[in-house]
């Protein structure tokens, strides 16, 4: 059932969400994407309230987002209001800032990536490795989350049964049926 779960996962659209207000920079990506990539599906809009909207739909796989909007103060500021989805799809943030202590801190509080938009003209192949390896890195980071979960509840269930027994659970457990 797994490798038919993958492939079915492998034939479906990545869905992209780019907030970008710039007309060009979003025709740049748009082209790198369907240039180096196959089934996407991209969607694109100008403003954060506009791509908080599409996000509280939980429709996409992955998002771009530019770091100055609009409708937002500063970089940290828009970053500050996407980063609660961190953990639901990976964030890839393209800006022209060239502030390396920002991308640290970015990636630290859970950006997949920091992709600066000018040497995306010499390199465009570098969209889709950061597409790539981010699915990949949050997928990965997804199963290991939920593994640990799993030990934590199963590790729990046997500390209950365990509890039970010393306290004359077993008892206590057939009075309830």
């Amino acid at each position: 059932m797994e490798k038919m779960q993958e492939k079915t996962t492998q034939e479906a659209a990545l869905r992209i969400l780019l907030i970008e207000d710039s007309d060009t920079d979003a025709f740049v990506l748009q082209r790198m994407i369907q240039d180096n990539m196959k089934n996407t599906q991209c969607t694109r809009v100008t403003t954060l309230k506009a791509g908080e909207a599409i996000l509280e739909k939980g429709e996409i796989d992955l998002l771009f987002l530019d770091l100055g909007l609009p409708d937002t103060a500063t970089p940290s500021d828009t970053y500050a209001r996407i980063k609660k989805w961190a953990h639901k799809f990976p964030i890839i943030i393209m800006t022209s800032l060239k502030d390396h202590d920002l991308a640290r801190t970015m990636v630290h509080e859970g950006a997949a990536d920091f992709l600066n938009k000018d040497s995306l003209i010499d390199n465009p192949g570098h969209v889709q490795q950061a597409i790539d390896f981010s699915v990949e890195r949050h997928s990965l980071h997804k199963k290991l989350l939920s593994e640990k979960e799993k030990e934590i509840q199963d590790s729990k269930e046997e500390k209950d049964q365990m509890l039970r027994c010393f306290m004359g659970g077993y008892s206590m457990d057939s009075e309830k049926k």
